[in-house]
């Protein structure tokens, strides 16, 4: 371990919430990059999630004794206050929320899943139809296929997504499930995995994830040299290398591993995991609950 840099490998994962298994474009890819072989990384792409956690949970413990970062690109948590609001008691919110999909989301080895449902009976529980998104034969009066009139009782969006909001990035609220560009049920079928890997005995003792179980700090792996952080990443946020693969998510996931492994070997990326929040956002609520993007 060169201790000169945070992390000796960097992994990107591009999520997806299919309901059967798919490969090429909308499906899974992942990039590995070792920080002593730059020049290596070669995205994989995996048809199913659960093949993926194998994989991911593999590649993890293959590492040991060394510093991993893994970048999911979904939410990791919802806007403050959700987790009271469906009644999941505990502290911190975020982890009663992984709690509680890891226990009621069903994910076969052929993705055939049950996102609806679970989308469904949180509304419920919320006495709001916040999520929305679903096929109209799949339609009930806990969840619709547009999104409801008004604003309801939480905010559209969490504080970081906000503020891409007012940077013209626009990105889509985790409550919509179904459309173009929507990331609902990548966040319902990913935060499970996240959930799994971060418990399984063979990564327990090494594994956080930041910013939730970390803090806003410099060094997330907290000195140790077998650390491994998950952390949510936006791979849109960096330049293409078009020559890399002819799928666009298999450049994503190996140009921000590229751009990730860059800002370490420059010592920039530390602070990456320390951001200056605007006044108005309470750290707090960012760590307990809300989470942030690594960018």
């Amino acid at each position: 371990m060169r201790h000169d840099r945070l992390f000796d490998v960097i992994v990107v994962v591009d999520w997806s919430a299919n309901s059967t298994p798919k490969r090429g474009a909308d499906s899974i890819w992942v990039a590995e990059l070792d920080a002593d072989r730059p020049d290596a990384a070669q995205p994989r792409n995996i048809s199913t999630r659960g093949a993926a956690a194998t994989e991911i949970e593999a590649a993890l413990t293959a590492h040991e004794g060394r510093r991993v970062l893994v970048g999911f690109d979904f939410s990791f948590g919802y806007p403050a206050g959700f987790a009271a609001a469906v009644g999941l008691v505990g502290a911190p919110p975020w982890r009663a929320v992984w709690q509680h999909l890891a226990e009621h989301l069903a994910d076969d080895e052929r993705n055939r899943n049950n996102r609806w449902q679970v989308a469904a009976d949180l509304n419920a529980r919320l006495g709001d139809n916040r999520f929305w998104g679903v096929p109209p034969a799949r339609a009930s009066a806990h969840l619709t296929t547009r999104r409801p009139a008004g604003e309801g009782p939480l905010a559209l969006r969490r504080a970081e997504e906000q503020l891409r909001s007012i940077s013209g990035r626009r990105p889509f609220p985790a409550w919509q499930l179904l459309g173009a560009g929507a990331v609902g049920s990548q966040v319902l079928t990913g935060i499970p995995v996240l959930h799994r890997l971060r418990h399984c005995p063979a990564l327990a003792s090494r594994a956080s994830v930041w910013p939730f179980e970390t803090g806003l700090t410099r060094d997330p792996c907290a000195g140790r040299d077998d650390a491994i952080v998950f952390a949510e990443v936006w791979p849109s946020t960096v330049d293409l290398d078009a020559t890399v693969h002819e799928v666009k998510d298999a450049q994503q996931v190996v140009a921000l591993a590229r751009h990730l492994t860059t800002l370490d070997a420059t010592g920039a990326l530390a602070a990456r995991f320390a951001p200056e929040l605007p006044p108005h956002v309470d750290p707090c609520m960012v760590i307990d609950e809300e989470g942030w993007v690594l960018q």
